[in-house]
């Protein structure tokens, strides 16, 4: 009994101690992490809107289907916004970046983060899916074969990933649409 006893505290103690690096660790990687984020989705901010010189967050975005909205600015003038959106696909949620200019075409569509099948909705990453958006106005529809001007031809085998990640778009262009004065004025 004494034996096991002695055995028991001495896993106590290794466990403690890894406990206590794995929380040391996590509390000064959790930062560094949070800014890579951001930097990344800076980085992607300015190649959806090259143009943009700034992005200013637009505080509480009321709409749940809107993680984040960002006001693109250029010589202190709003030129448009970005979005980001996490509609859930296949596989989870799908986090995406949306760049709109003033009159709500789309500017740009950057994927962040997916967990779809691989070879089939994570094909959405891939410049015959993304460029399909570039200067439509949504709302845009989703079809099999042989889009038109407001259609998107989804990704074979993963219309489930195609359609949500059209309908987050049609959602965010609806919100800045229905928000557009506002939005401007906050851009300002």
């Amino acid at each position: 009994m004494k034996e096991s006893l002695k055995l028991g505290a001495i896993l106590f103690i290794i466990t403690a101690i890894c406990s206590g690096l794995l929380g040391f660790v996590n509390n000064i990687t959790t930062p560094i992490i949070a800014e890579n984020k951001k930097s990344s989705e800076q980085k992607a901010m300015k190649i959806l809107m090259s143009e943009a010189e700034e992005f200013t967050e637009v505080p509480g975005i009321v709409d749940e289907n809107i993680k984040q909205l960002y006001i693109a600015k250029s010589n202190d003038k709003s030129i448009g916004t970005v979005a980001k959106i996490g509609p859930s696909g296949y596989g989870g949620e799908i986090t995406v970046l949306i760049g709109f200019d003033l009159d709500a075409n789309i500017k740009g569509i950057k994927i962040l983060s997916l967990a779809e099948t691989p070879g089939l909705g994570a094909n959405a990453t891939k410049g015959s899916f993304i460029n399909q958006f570039l200067q439509k106005i949504p709302p845009l529809n989703v079809v099999k074969t042989s889009p038109k001007d407001n259609e998107i031809e989804a990704i074979t085998g993963a219309t489930i990933t195609s359609a949500a990640i059209v309908k987050g778009v049609n959602e965010a262009a609806k919100y800045i649409i229905d928000h557009k004065q506002e939005l401007l004025t906050e851009g300002k």
